[in-house]
């Protein structure tokens, strides 16, 4: 999220070592993909403390065991989570002074694998859990990192669930509906005492006060006349007519929002005749074309996120249509190769406009902030997901506002997506931002802000595809943007270059 927690943990870490006499060992677990990162902070903020940097191919880590960890000549291990589960053998040998937990939420659910092994293969003195989104989905994962951190005192789902889970029910039969403004409230500060003595929370606005705003804008997208047809054919039918064969889908959900990014995507080979139809043939892809060209002329850079490796490759070709300079980085990208990307990317002056990254492998723990603008392709289901994404550019270090772009089709899934997110997002901000766990707030300023967010209305999704007019408001940061943009669709305009949707097939 860009608070810092990384340096905050090495700071811990070397303080307790020079001032307490406690060096160790410490397990620190992270996602594969800031490993890098966590080791060049120790080495920049406390190269005195010897890490061992567990991670590579089996012969690797072979090698690692016989010599550095064997000698006992180190105070910290940083490794990822899927080594942490194959290697236990190994690994468990030790008496941990404390584990640190990047991306805490990763134990959101009690029963995972990763919990269970952590639970009973391993002895840690301490238990840390880092993370910019305790809730995700549930007040059932804010029990479950609770219960991790302190199995005996948050020993039992049911009763946190009985206490506390009343508010957060969204059908109207839930006991929710039930409860007057006053019960819900009295209910949630009633969580808030309970968890404060375990959480300390810091806010973006806390740690880095000159820090400049983030903006998100929904970007309201069409359908081509294909994608429509392909839609309606996945609504009704739950397949795809494919000149003279069909094709039977499974997972209608992610059928539709398939179809909501690009018809190509139900597609293996096919050539168009016209390289345009890349564009032409989705909405969306027609918005972006419309806005890169802006962004360039503007002097701004993108991060563009998606769910779907596939449409990452068609957003490539594209890319590579219009000359875009760009990264791409996935699932498939391997760790020190990351690093050089991001290096890459964050120089000084750097020509690469568009940094092109799956949410799922670039969405955690990367520092993008030389980019000020992201763009998110598609959204996922977990709106948590979607916000560290974003924040990749909007973290400590950010010079200029950064603006969110997220696309969405109208009247489509995509929109109960958004809907179902903010239902997500209203728990957050209920049990965490509301709570205000930084030492400094009052009972006042808490009940104040919690009363404020009970009586917000549900966002209205509006049905509308955004005019040329309206996108460039969307678009611009300034007055000055506004005339740029219109004097760059009326020389489209002019030129005739200005592409339309595809037509019915």
């Amino acid at each position: 999220m860009g608070l810092g927690k990384t340096i905050q943990t090495v700071a811990f870490v070397t303080y307790i070592a020079e001032m307490k006499g406690c060096r160790g060992p410490h397990l620190i677990l992270a996602p594969k993909a800031v490993l890098p990162n966590w080791r060049n902070e120790f080495k920049k903020w406390s190269p005195d403390l010897e890490v061992c940097f567990y991670d590579g191919s089996s012969e690797d880590r072979r090698q690692i065991r016989e010599g550095q960890m064997s000698q006992g000549t180190f105070n910290v291990i940083l490794t990822h989570y899927d080594l942490v589960m194959r290697d236990k053998t190994y690994l468990k040998r030790y008496e941990y002074e404390t584990l640190i937990v990047d991306e805490g939420h990763r134990l959101k659910n009690a029963q995972s694998k990763l919990s269970d092994i952590l639970r009973e293969m391993y002895t840690f003195k301490h238990r840390f859990l880092l993370t910019g989104t305790p809730i995700q989905n549930s007040i059932d994962e804010l029990w479950a990192l609770l219960n991790f951190v302190l199995p005996k005192v948050f020993n039992s789902s049911g009763s946190f669930d009985e206490w506390f889970a009343a508010p957060f029910q969204g059908s109207s039969e839930d006991l929710s509906q039930q409860l007057n403004e006053e019960e819900n409230l009295l209910i949630i500060h009633r969580l808030h005492q309970v968890i404060r003595p375990f959480m300390l929370r810091r806010t973006k606005r806390e740690v880095e006060k000159e820090l400049p705003n983030k903006i998100e804008q929904i970007v309201k997208c069409d359908l081509s006349a294909w994608q429509r047809l392909q839609y309606t054919q996945v609504t009704n039918k739950g397949k795809i007519e494919m000149g003279r064969g069909r094709m039977r889908l499974q997972n209608q959900a992610m059928q539709l929002r398939k179809a909501c990014n690009h018809p190509y995507l139900f597609l293996n080979e096919y050539e168009p005749m016209d390289p345009e139809e890349l564009v032409t043939a989705s909405g969306k892809m027609m918005i972006l074309d419309n806005v890169l060209p802006k962004l360039k002329a503007t002097g701004h850079r993108v991060l563009l996120f998606s769910q779907m490796t596939r449409v990452l490759d068609i957003l490539q070709d594209f890319f590579e249509m219009r000359g875009y300079k760009f990264m791409r980085l996935d699932g498939t990208t391997n760790t020190e190769d990351r690093s050089t990307m991001l290096s890459q990317f964050n120089e000084p002056d750097s020509d690469y406009f568009i940094f092109m990254l799956s949410t799922r492998a670039g969405g955690l723990g990367l520092n993008l902030q030389t980019a000020d603008t992201v763009i998110m392709f598609d959204s996922d289901w977990n709106p948590q997901a979607d916000q560290q994404a974003e924040d990749r550019a909007h973290r400590i270090g950010q010079k200029k506002q950064v603006l969110v772009l997220i696309f969405v089709v109208s009247g489509t899934i995509e929109e109960v997506i958004q809907r179902r997110a903010q239902e997500k997002r209203n728990i957050d901000a209920k049990v965490i931002q509301a709570g205000m766990f930084n030492d400094k707030s009052t009972h006042a300023d808490r009940h104040e802000l919690l009363e404020q967010i009970m009586k917000q209305d549900e966002v209205n999704l509006g049905t509308d595809v955004h005019t040329p007019e309206e996108l460039n408001e969307l678009l611009a940061r300034s007055e000055e943007e506004v005339s740029v943009f219109e004097q760059m669709d009326a020389a489209a305009t002019e030129s005739g270059k200005q592409l339309r949707l595809l037509g019915e097939q």
